[in-house]
């Protein structure tokens, strides 16, 4: 009976050096699974405003339309080349040929020549090759200037206007060609209908002498035998 307790026990203990084996494998199973998992890298995210700071500026401001400025863009040392830039809001003749724009400059001078009075907030945003950006805003103000125009220019104006429509030089010499070269032509065509009428009065009067009879001779007198 004793006997049959301790084998009981035996067993019992065989079980739980059985289990405690069983769940030491698993941990380190588990232990080197995740030594491979490879680690996440940290996510970088660039700053939203940047190390350096961007000044726009307009001379002469104002400026009469049609009259040229300079715009002047500068870069502090402190954003890295080349800058992207985006201008929103110039005036017509003064917006970047492209847009955005990049240059590698940290102080830009660019001419341009606006056509249109009024008041223009130009804004404009700049990223450095980092990714760092920066904004700024100034206001251009455009006079109606004599030597420009008010709104929807669509050419140059010379001399003085009186306000109504005046035909170009080159068309007044165009029509007076035409004038000259319709007059030529319809004297030539009188001339060729003279010509021919005088022509076919001709040849009618050698047609209708041709077409008469030739004159009988008078019967000769004879004195009575």
């Amino acid at each position: 009976m004793f006997g049959t307790a301790d084998e009981a026990v035996r067993r019992h203990r065989s079980v739980l050096a059985g289990l405690l084996t069983v769940l030491l494998l698993v941990g380190s199973a588990f232990g080197i699974l995740g030594s491979l998992t490879p680690t996440k890298a940290p996510s970088i995210r660039l700053a939203a405003e940047g190390t350096f700071t961007v000044s726009l500026s307009f001379a002469p401001n104002p400026v009469p339309a049609g009259t040229q400025t300079q715009i002047s863009l500068s870069f502090t040392s402190g954003g890295s080349t080349p800058f992207t830039v985006w201008v929103n809001g110039s005036a017509p003749g003064c917006a970047p040929p492209t847009q955005p724009f990049t240059t590698p400059n940290y102080t830009n001078n660019f001419p341009c020549t606006p056509s249109s009075s009024g008041s223009y907030n130009v804004h404009l945003d700049a990223i450095d090759s980092s990714g760092y950006k920066a904004s700024t805003s100034n206001t251009l103000t455009v006079s109606t200037g004599g030597g420009g125009c008010t709104s929807n220019c669509g050419g140059s104006g010379s001399g003085n206007s009186t306000g109504g429509f005046a035909i170009p030089d080159s068309l007044v010499a165009t029509m007076f060609m035409f004038v000259m070269i319709f007059f030529a032509g319809l004297f030539a065509l009188a001339g060729g209908v003279i010509a021919m009428a005088v022509l076919i009065s001709r040849r009618l009067r050698q047609l209708t002498e041709a077409m008469k009879p030739p004159e009988q001779a008078p019967p000769e007198s004879k004195p009575p035998s």
